[in-house]
């Protein structure tokens, strides 16, 4: 009974210990365990302040710690990288192009012959224009003025650039022209060619070469109407005083040495204007003045000059003289002259110029205080013109 009984203990411990092995059955290889981003983080994280700030060594019986590594491309989104730029494949300029910025011009005055000058057939003048460097490269002496279209009222295609013109300076340019045989309106343009071959005209940029540089004249008997008007080209003019010399025009109304500009609403002693006036401030002295001499005209039969003078308003102490002449062959010739003070009153100015018909002159505008309130020697020419009757 007893051997029996054994037996059958030792048979259910085996059973039991059967059982317990069927319910430990191993987990499938293929489920590893889930990553869990935030806490790989936070271990990252904890590695690095650990590693910062040292960690003791550890003792000979403690067990060697294990390093984890750090499974990176779980913890980044795969961006696919950006490309690197690479440049255009723009063509190079031509060998005869300079650098951006070498040669650059600014057309500064028409010196003589202004825009739709009315000429007769066959009438000979020179054309002159007055430019300045704005480049940063030299423009030498084998540079060339060199005719590109319209009319070629010169006996040439090119002349030579008259000298050395640096960055930053002024250059007269000055060409020999001919009037046409046939009544129109003519245009002869030009430009400036360097000595590379490169061809460019005023007023461009890095990327514009600029627009020539022209002529514009008329030809035939005109039609009543303006012939002239100084003040839209009053910086066409040299204006001087026997202080400064030359001034700049604009000027500044400010200051004891003269100065001239145009206001495009004046306020005459008499009335309000919505036309232009030119306003020339003589120097602060008894013996000073203002005075525009203007580039050649060639004068026609029937032409006049007309204009008003006066004080400008609230200038109680205004009192001045007002001169209009011509420069020829180097001598200059009074044609009017006029005393004006602030009295609520203008005076009217009407010359006939046919005693000049055919010839090429230039005209003058002088101003000059009669007293010595200088600081209220503001006056006028109201839109002076010459026109033909």
């Amino acid at each position: 009974m007893q051997t029996k009984a054994t037996r059958l203990r030792l048979l259910a411990l085996l059973l039991a210990g059967l059982l317990l092995a069927a319910c430990r059955a191993p987990a499938p290889e293929s489920h590893a365990p889930t990553l869990d981003l935030n806490a790989l983080y936070t271990q990252v994280a904890g590695t690095l302040i650990a590693q910062g700030q040292g960690q003791a060594e550890p003792s000979a019986t403690s067990e060697a710690p294990t390093q984890t590594p750090f499974v990176v491309t779980a913890t980044f989104t795969n961006t696919p990288a950006q490309p690197l730029a690479t440049s255009t494949n723009t063509p190079l300029p031509a060998t005869s192009v300079p650098a951006t910025g070498c040669y650059q011009a600014y057309f500064v005055a028409d010196i003589s012959v202004p825009d739709n000058t009315q000429m007769t057939k066959g009438q000979t003048f020179t054309k002159t224009w007055r430019i300045r460097n704005n480049g940063t490269c030299t423009w030498t002496s084998d540079f060339d003025i060199v005719y590109t279209s319209g009319t070629n009222l010169a006996s040439v295609s090119s002349v030579d650039l008259p000298k050395e013109v640096k960055p930053g300076e002024t250059v007269d340019i000055s060409i020999p022209m001919t009037a046409p045989s046939s009544d129109g309106s003519y245009r002869s343009s030009w430009v400036i060619k360097a000595s590379n071959g490169y061809s460019f005209g005023v007023n461009g940029n890095a990327n514009s070469a600029g627009v020539p540089i022209f002529a514009l004249i008329r030809v035939g008997v005109a039609s009543s109407g303006i012939r002239y008007d100084f003040a839209s080209n009053y910086c066409s003019a040299s204006w001087s005083s026997n202080e400064a010399g030359s001034l700049p025009c604009p000027g500044a109304n400010s200051g004891s040495q003269g100065f001239v500009l145009v206001l495009q609403n004046p306020q005459l002693e008499t009335r309000d204007e919505d036309e232009p006036a030119i306003w020339p401030r003589p120097n602060h002295a008894s013996n000073g003045y203002i005075r525009g001499v203007y580039p050649e005209f060639a004068v026609q039969a029937g032409d006049r000059f007309i204009s008003q003078v006066g004080c400008l308003k609230n200038n109680p102490n205004c009192h001045l003289q007002f001169t209009f002449s011509y420069i020829r062959n180097g001598s200059e010739t009074v044609l009017g002259t006029w005393n004006e003070k602030s009295e609520g009153l203008a005076k009217d100015v009407n010359i006939d110029l046919s005693s000049l018909a055919g010839q090429t002159v230039r005209f003058v505008l002088t101003v000059k205080p009669n007293n010595s309130d200088y600081a209220q020697a503001n006056g006028f020419w109201f839109v002076p013109r010459i026109i033909k009757k």
